[in-house]
């Protein structure tokens, strides 16, 4: 579910021109952050809120509460085992793969997730350099990352998934647990957008 819009993309979605909702941002009609690069971001919430507020129409795929996760490990029967979990629950979650730190992130670049499985130990580049480049853009820094290991980490890693993750699961897990943590993120935000 896509979590930030450009002027572009909220001036389409409203049928006005860009430099329209350029000027309700100025006027502080709706809420936008600016990135680094001076660039404005629109949260979804905030474009709900401002749409519902003027009593504009809503498209559906705005209002489109499907949520999409990433599982992300160089292990292919480990992204085997997490597709079956998934396969009952495919009308709740849209659920992608991807098998390095560099797919992931180009993947993300294409479509917005709310959740990451990440494996911390992959080759090339392992989960908290993803990790790291996630939470430094943001655009990509409310997504919610499950950090997920058969290794033994550091206590230097251990502290960074600890502060940047929702948990660190040491491998082997139970799916069942997975799932009820998903889930619980799953709800969390979907109360965040209903509020």
């Amino acid at each position: 579910m896509k979590k930030f819009f450009t002027t572009s993309e909220a001036a389409q979605i409203c049928g006005v021109a860009h430099t329209t909702v350029i000027r309700w941002i100025g006027d502080g009609k709706l809420k936008a952050h600016e990135t680094p690069g001076g660039h404005r971001r629109i949260e979804r919430g905030d474009l709900l809120e401002f749409l519902k507020k003027f009593k504009m129409p809503i498209p559906a795929s705005l209002a489109e509460a499907r949520f999409r996760a990433l599982a992300v490990d160089d292990d292919a029967l480990m992204l085997s085992m997490i597709r079956k979990m998934f396969d009952g629950h495919k009308d709740k979650v849209e659920l992608h793969l991807a098998t390095h730190g560099m797919a992931a992130l180009m993947l993300i670049g294409k479509i917005p997730f709310d959740l990451l499985i990440l494996d911390v130990i992959m080759p090339d580049m392992d989960g908290i350099e993803v990790c790291r480049a996630l939470k430094r853009n943001p655009d990509t820094a409310a997504v919610k990352i499950i950090a997920i290991t058969g290794k033994l980490l550091t206590e230097e890693q251990e502290e960074y998934l600890n502060r940047n993750t929702e948990c660190l699961l040491k491998k082997p897990f139970s799916p069942s647990l997975l799932l009820e943590l998903i889930d619980g993120i799953r709800r969390r935000e979907a109360k965040e957008q209903a509020s």
